[in-house]
């Protein structure tokens, strides 16, 4: 099956504007929203999607290589991984200039904390969210969840290749077990893997459901309503705040994959549309730039307050926010943020990602002026 699910594209690329928007805080402004102040789930659906994809592309390949496979998702993540670190850590340097020399802190003092000399190694080895003695969160946040899926692929090719004949109870296995453990509060994983094991497998395990049922056709009509109404089921669990939202948010992620990857519905047949689909591909740069974006951003304001004596970032609630003082400039603000990071997630897509997945697809194999590709 050589399918590429286009829809599901576009709910990742969708997904990351939205915990960008979560991770704004600016007064008044729909950043406020209880749908994006729930918007941290969506980092599950990223887990979720990568269990299906991966597993649709790898699941039930012949003669797969373990150098093979971990060479391709190694220059799939790492190298914006460690382009985005680099940029954390000269931003790192520049904020001990203006503490040095401008006495302005911002957050905590240069290089402590979660910009701590000791968080180093860990995020260059990508262990951050592996490790009791690092911080998940540290340098460019968002890479906790890249720290946790890069070694859920080397557990996906263990599954598929060593452990073959058990592969299928390995995925319906793993999610239930790490559901267990996050519904009664284990501290035998830390919660940030048992999500990642929950969602991933458990994206492995939907699509083994979508192999079996791929057949089916439904009408235009009756794949349009259930799309609605999944759309409308995760919109009301992402803005409500209840216990165990997140398993739950979890099994609805599953369920909107499943609907999804027939792509037989309106909602789907609009999600093909290039403005998502180019969200879709541009969506790893999203969620791995903004955190630089909004820092710099964040930082800027804390200048020109310290300098105009205007209050451009008050913390509210034990949160750091931004304002202009007029609600209706603070969500043009937001939209202005948003483009910037499209802007700047175009040019690392185009100039970081494309160009070290080459380096890690198959070598080009000749044979009698047949080309094929080594695994």
């Amino acid at each position: 099956m050589n399918k590429r699910f286009e829809a599901l594209d576009a709910f990742r690329g969708l997904a990351a504007l939205a915990v960008v928007i979560f991770h704004m805080h600016l007064v008044g402004s729909l950043t406020e929203l209880d749908f994006f102040r729930g918007s941290s789930v969506f980092v599950q659906l990223f887990f979720v999607l990568s269990g299906f994809v991966l597993t649709h592309g790898y699941g039930f390949k012949q003669n797969l290589t373990f150098s093979v496979f971990m060479k391709a998702r190694f220059f799939r993540l790492y190298p914006l991984h460690l382009f985005m670190f680099i940029i954390f850590i000269i931003l790192e340097f520049g904020k001990f200039a203006v503490y040095k020399y401008g006495g302005l802190t911002f957050n905590d003092i240069p290089f402590t904390g979660e910009t701590a000399i000791s968080e180093v190694i860990p995020n260059l080895l990508l262990i951050q969210s592996w490790v009791p003695f690092a911080n998940p969160l540290s340098f460019n946040f968002p890479s906790w969840s890249i720290s946790i899926e890069f070694y859920l692929y080397a557990l996906l090719f263990l599954s598929v290749v060593t452990f073959a004949k058990f592969k299928k109870y390995i995925w319906l296995t793993t999610p239930i077990v790490a559901f267990y453990l996050l519904f009664s509060e284990s501290e035998l994983l830390g919660n940030e893997i048992l999500k990642g094991l929950s969602c991933f497998f458990g994206g492995s395990l939907t699509y083994l459901f979508y192999r079996k049922i791929a057949a089916i056709k439904p009408t235009k009509l009756l794949a349009s309503v259930v799309e609605i109404a999944v759309i409308i089921s995760v919109i009301m669990v992402v803005q409500s705040d209840f216990e165990y939202q997140n398993i739950i948010a979890t099994l609805l992620f599953y369920i909107l994959i499943i609907v999804f990857s027939f792509e037989s519905g309106i909602i789907s047949h609009s999600l093909k549309l290039r403005p998502f689909q180019i969200l879709g591909k541009l969506s790893y740069s999203i969620y791995m730039t903004h955190a630089a974006i909004l820092f710099c951003l964040t930082s800027a304001m804390l200048v020109l307050q310290k300098i105009t004596g205007f209050e451009l970032a008050p913390t509210l609630n034990g949160m750091p926010y931004l304002t202009s003082g007029n609600e209706i400039i603070n969500n043009l603000i937001v939209f202005f943020i948003l483009t910037i990071v499209l802007l700047i997630s175009n040019f690392t897509y185009k100039n970081i990602e494309i160009k070290w997945q080459k380096t890690g697809r198959p070598t080009p194999i000749k044979f009698n002026n047949e080309v094929t590709t080594s695994n």
